[in-house]
């Protein structure tokens, strides 16, 4: 299942497993790259939530535009810089992901990094755009996994 539009940026959910909870895949589709791109037994329940829960505190504390600096002048050595929202993907950081959301005026600013922050990507979207993406992502306990012989098929119920 894939929640926003894979050509600007998506999630792909996909339900393979009940372990303790929900696991599966969990990716953001973001230029054309799966990430992070790994594991097949993340747990969707944590995940989903943490990343929800994380969007909505964030946005209850920080109402404050990051402006137009430069990602290469922002300090994370010493956790999340001001008026970054930090973005808590949980387990994915275990593949090195983490994301931070900013304001610059009418734009989100995604920043990321897929090597435990020893380098930093952007992508800027309009305005509420990645908001809405978060909102949109199903609760893991609403996942149902289909399977027809080989075929595994993620709906919402």
């Amino acid at each position: 299942m894939i929640i926003g539009d894979p050509y600007q940026i998506a999630i792909q959910v996909e339900q393979v497993d009940v372990l303790c909870s929900p696991s599966g895949i969990f990716n953001f589709i973001i230029n054309d790259l799966l990430i992070p791109g790994k594991g097949v037994t993340v747990d969707l329940y944590i995940v989903i939530s943490s990343l929800k829960e994380s969007l909505e505190a964030g946005l209850k504390e920080i109402n404050e535009d990051i402006g137009n600096m430069s990602i290469g002048k922002m300090d994370f050595s010493e956790g999340t810089p001001e008026k970054l929202i930090p973005l808590n993907v949980a387990e994915l950081y275990d593949y090195g992901c983490n994301f931070w959301l900013g304001f610059d005026g009418n734009e989100d600013r995604l920043i990321y990094t897929l090597d435990f922050e020893n380098s930093f990507a952007e992508n800027r979207y309009p305005r509420g755009t990645i908001e809405k993406l978060i909102r949109a992502l199903p609760l893991a306990d609403t996942l149902i996994m289909e399977k027809i012989n080989d075929i595994i098929i993620t709906k919402i119920n």
